[in-house]
């Protein structure tokens, strides 16, 4: 064997050890190099020569050097590099991008992406198209418009509360029943049998009517005179008078429960007020009027609607208690935008149960005749399913009213999004977002079998079998980051301890070539 055995060992050792150098500063020359995966050298010793025996019979055998034995990426991923841009895009797992030249399929890791010329997705390195699921190009249509689209519905949630808010309404509702022994009182219950009665009224009693209009002017003060001879006795004469001071703008009833009601006679005018209280003259009859205050409540919430060609309108919604657990709803707008079919802008009858579901309501279709479009808008208002709380309802507590109106205005391409999935979608002014294209990821059996081609790119091998081509967010392909780039996994720490390894066995074989060297020089002087 002699002295020529260790002198190869030692090449093979230097030879080694040059390649693990090559892999660590390439190692190093990339780790600022987005999606690049670090390599490892792997040694084994060469073929070794058995040159005995040993007495038990165990062979002695003498190695040959050492050898490369494999070369190998990690594949782990790495943390994510926060760009800014859309089109740069992260995967957290095992899925490679596809892009395409036209006559073959790449992968990578880095979605480091942008639009070409004619707006189609390609990578940024290799200029390569981007696939979708279907193997195609992506083309972003940056030029492209949606037409407007009619409401059709308008969803209605939240909560209208139950008690009388304030002295000036549409709508006037007494905060107590008048009753008589209890029960609610008719039109024809004497004023002297109320149980709120404390003092009979005698002939020439009075009860003065105090108000404003719908509009907020004052009414002239009233007076209502007690007395068969006079106004009357009975609460429906009290009534009677009542409507004599609103004449032409409110009407004054009595519903069920006993409660004088006063609705003003136009829609929208909501300043109406009334106080009664009794007359001042010494021995008058005597009411506890204070406790029959007049109250209101209105709850109102603006939707915008929109007309066949995209064109927005603001309507008013405006919800009046008219009595207990019974409502109205009366739409509103400007007669720039329209006007109301047959002049009908009101859901009548909106109905609660004593739990605060919505039960019942007329019809909740209201007509538009929006200007500049010919025909007729018919739009659904939505109150919630018949007898259960997911839409409207009315407890006590604040009012609190949501009206979303379905359909949209004529928007322009304004960007892209692109979500974990995988899925490109276009957004546009009017924020309607339309699915354009989810992008193909690439799975492989082994990775390290793919063939590098530089470009961040891989292509497919033998070794590596073939693509499973997958969507984002699928198994172990991952999911994707926009805005994202993954950055190399390089661990500087471990390639700079790796380094000073390489270097001490670059030495460490040099100095067995130099010490064979140095013998065989002894020998050879042996013949002098």
């Amino acid at each position: 064997m002699g002295l020529s055995g260790a002198l190869y060992s030692g090449i093979s050792g230097i030879r080694a050890h040059q390649s693990m150098l090559d892999i660590i500063g390439n190692n190093l020359a990339n780790i600022n190099t987005y999606g690049y995966k670090s390599s490892r050298l792997l040694f084994s010793d060469m073929l070794s020569q058995t040159i005995a025996t040993g007495a038990n019979g165990n062979p002695m055998q003498v190695g040959k050097g050492v050898k490369l034995a494999n070369i190998s990426s990690d594949f782990s991923t790495g943390s994510m590099d926060a760009t800014g841009s859309v089109y740069d895009l992260g995967i957290e797992g095992e899925g490679f991008f596809v892009v395409s030249n036209g006559d073959k399929n790449f992968f990578t890791r880095v979605g480091a992406f942008e639009l070409d010329g004619n707006n189609v997705l390609i990578d940024k390195s290799s200029s390569y198209k981007v696939t979708d699921t279907n193997g195609n190009e992506i083309i972003v249509p940056i030029n492209s418009t949606v037409s407007g689209q009619a409401t059709s519905v308008v969803t209605v949630e939240g909560n209208l509360d139950n008690a009388l808010t304030s002295s000036e309404a549409e709508v006037l509702i007494m905060t107590t029943s008048l009753e008589e022994s209890s029960v609610a009182a008719t039109a024809t219950t004497a004023l002297n049998d109320l149980d709120s009665n404390a003092t009979d009224y005698s002939d020439g009693n009075t009860i003065i009517i105090r108000g404003t209009k719908s509009d907020g002017s004052s009414i002239p003060t009233t007076t209502f005179t007690y007395g068969l001879a006079n106004d009357g006795t009975t609460v429906g004469d009290l009534i009677s008078v009542i409507n004599t001071a609103f004449s032409g703008d409110a009407t004054a009833s009595l519903d069920a429960s006993g409660k004088i009601v006063l609705k003003a006679d136009t829609a929208g005018n909501d300043e109406l007020t009334l106080v009664l209280d009794d007359g001042s003259a010494v021995g008058s009859g005597e009411t506890t009027w204070e406790n029959h205050a007049f109250k209101g409540s209105t709850v109102e919430k603006t939707a915008t609607i929109y007309d066949s060609q995209g064109g927005s309108h603001l309507v008013q919604l405006k919800f009046t208690k008219q009595m207990d657990n019974l409502w109205d709803l009366t739409a509103f707008m400007d007669s720039s935008d329209g006007t109301f079919a047959s002049g009908d802008n009101t859901i009548t009858d909106i109905t609660f149960d004593d739990n605060g579901n919505f039960i019942s309501s007329g019809d909740t279709t209201l007509q538009f005749d929006f200007n500049s479009i010919s025909g007729t808008q018919s739009v659904a208002f939505d109150l919630g399913t018949l007898g259960d709380n997911d839409g409207i309802t009315q407890n006590s507590g604040t009012s609190s009213v949501m009206a979303n109106a379905d359909g949209y205005s004529y928007g322009k391409f304004n960007k892209v999004a692109i979500d974990p999935d995988g899925i490109i979608k276009v957004v546009y002014t009017n924020g309607i977002t339309q699915d354009l294209a989810t992008l193909r990821l690439a799975l492989f059996n082994n990775n390290n079998g793919l063939g590098k081609i530089g470009d961040n790119l891989y292509e497919q091998s033998n070794s590596s079998g073939e693509p499973m081509y997958v969507s984002a967010n699928s198994g172990r392909a991952g999911l994707i980051r926009s805005g994202f780039l993954e950055s190399s996994n390089v661990d500087m720490a471990i390639e700079l301890t790796s380094l000073i390894t390489a270097q001490r066995g670059f030495q460490l074989n040099t100095k067995v070539i130099t010490t064979a060297d140095e013998i065989l020089a002894e020998i050879v002087n042996l013949k002098r």
